[in-house]
């Protein structure tokens, strides 16, 4: 198979990079990333051991969205018709930030469906610190961007996010993504809160200790709620440790995906 496809799944045309063999591993990047973007690190190291899926989201990359709707259940169901579709077994998932959303919707709403699950940068709620840093990056209300703070605050990746975003809908909808994407970041009934405790598959929360986004506390909390969870805190790291801190990341990873083949 070739290693870059497109798959019918709940009405989206999604894309995803295959590589390796073995038990599936689908990976779920963060929001306005992409697949290429937000695993250039772990796509060929997790190749060596499993058969990695690499989707773009609804709506981002590559992939579609003719709804224009965006909600982290919406796009658990999206990932449920894309295993389906393959005709995958148990798959492990791993998700960052939006990714990690997803995966935790995943886990409350498709109880029998993965193996094992890794949410990394996720939150059970918006909390005050949550809502700082979407200020900080210049997300100021729902459906309100203040797009040159944004470059300020990320310059390189602020510049790549007009051809990231451009091969579906053009290279002004990156945009429209963001300002669509943000009444979800804002609301608040995204999030599970409690329901999380229902998650009764195996689960890694794992995050950077200076995560600006999802603070330590709020890991430690997930962790106590869900019963089969195990939690990892990698020191001096921010929301990108995947990127930052690759090395230590696959590891952790790895071992608790090897831990429950």
């Amino acid at each position: 198979m070739s290693e870059h496809n497109y798959v019918e799944a709940n009405d989206l045309n999604m894309f995803y990079i295959e590589k390796g063999k073995g038990q599936p591993l689908i990976l779920l990047h963060g929001g306005i990333a992409t697949a290429n973007t937000n695993w250039s690190k772990q796509i060929d190291f997790f190749a060596e051991y499993f058969r990695v899926i690499a989707v773009d989201s609804r709506g981002h990359g590559r992939t579609d969205n003719p709804s224009g709707k965006f909600s982290y259940e919406l796009m658990a169901e999206d990932i449920a018709a894309l295993i389906k579709a393959l005709n995958l077994d148990k798959p492990f998932v791993c998700g960052w930030s939006d990714g990690g959303q997803i995966v935790l919707e995943i886990g409350i709403n498709y109880p029998d469906l993965t193996k094992a699950l890794v949410a990394g940068g996720v939150l059970s709620e918006i909390t005050e610190y949550y809502s700082s840093a979407m200020k900080k990056w210049g997300i100021n209300g729902p459906g309100e961007v203040d797009f040159e703070k944004l470059r300020e605050i990320i310059p390189q990746f602020a510049d790549a996010l007009p051809e990231l975003h451009s091969p579906v809908y053009g290279p002004d909808y990156w945009k429209k993504l963001l300002q669509d994407i943000s009444y979800m970041w804002l609301d608040p009934s995204s999030f599970p809160q409690n329901k999380i405790s229902q998650i009764k598959t195996h689960i890694l929360i794992i995050a950077g200790d200076r995560d600006e986004a999802c603070s330590i506390d709020e890991n430690a909390k997930m962790y106590k709620l869900i019963p089969c969870a195990e939690l990892a805190i990698i020191p001096n790291a921010t929301h990108d440790v995947y990127e930052t801190k690759p090395d230590l990341f696959n590891k952790i990873v790895l071992e608790f995906l090897q831990s429950h083949l």
